[in-house]
């Protein structure tokens, strides 16, 4: 799948995921982002995995091309586990106030390969 020639203002960012375990291989694949323009995005690039106890996953490749993020509000790229409380469970997700607060569990049962970066730049924004 291919997303292209899309400019955004005020986003969570051009998002992959959430990937949960399943004990038969959840997979999301060959998905490329090109000619992209971002504009205050709380994240511009979020690549999640989500909570599980059974089976695997995989992510894998991911492709940002041509990409331009001005401003970011918090975490220009975000690679790992989803960040929010998911309704209904126990609170295992990773805190969105991470790393303010400190609880983000990761979760080994998800790979993620293959993420390419290709003339992706990020101007101004936060630091953390």
């Amino acid at each position: 799948m291919v997303i292209r020639n899309s400019s955004t203002k005020f986003s969570v960012g051009m998002t992959i995921g959430s990937v949960p375990p399943h004990e038969n291989v959840n997979c999301i694949s060959n998905i490329t982002f090109e000619n992209i323009v971002m504009q205050d995005p709380f994240k511009a690039i979020y690549i999640k995995s989500n909570p599980g106890d059974v089976g695997t996953g995989l992510i894998d490749g991911i492709t940002y091309r041509n990409f331009r993020a001005e401003n970011s509000l918090w975490y220009p790229v975000w690679i790992g586990p989803q960040q929010q409380h998911q309704p209904d469970t126990p609170g295992n997700g990773c805190s969105f106030e991470y790393p303010i607060v400190n609880d983000c569990p990761t979760n080994p049962r998800i790979t993620f390969t293959n993420i390419a970066f290709k003339n992706v730049t990020f101007e101004k924004g936060a630091t953390l």
